[in-house]
């Protein structure tokens, strides 16, 4: 004998179907495809790992970890400068240049 079936009424209603978004009208008219959405998490050849793409152990912090050797020739030789110590003014002014945008 076949389990016992019974079919109880829902509550609420079922929900509505959303109408579209002007964006996604306009999207449709066009023919364009829906945007792909980027990853948070990106492979780290270094780590051998999934690591995020920005924030605290990000690819670019652990990039910059494992930079121990700079070549010698380039801009700070002719200041005079360590070129650790260059590359660090340089990205801090250009984090600066970013802030006054």
């Amino acid at each position: 004998m076949p389990a016992a079936h019974q079919v109880l009424p829902r509550e609420k209603p079922c929900p509505a179907e959303k109408s579209m978004t002007k964006w996604e009208k306009f999207r449709d008219e066009r023919g364009m495809a829906p945007r792909a959405r980027r990853s948070r998490l990106v492979f780290d050849p270094i780590s051998n790992d999934w690591v995020p793409r920005w924030g605290p152990n990000s690819v670019k912090k652990i990039e910059d970890k494992h930079q121990w050797l700079l070549p010698e020739e380039g801009k700070h030789r002719k200041a005079g400068v360590d070129p650790f110590t260059y590359a660090r003014a340089e990205k801090k002014s250009a984090m600066e240049k970013q802030d006054l945008a």
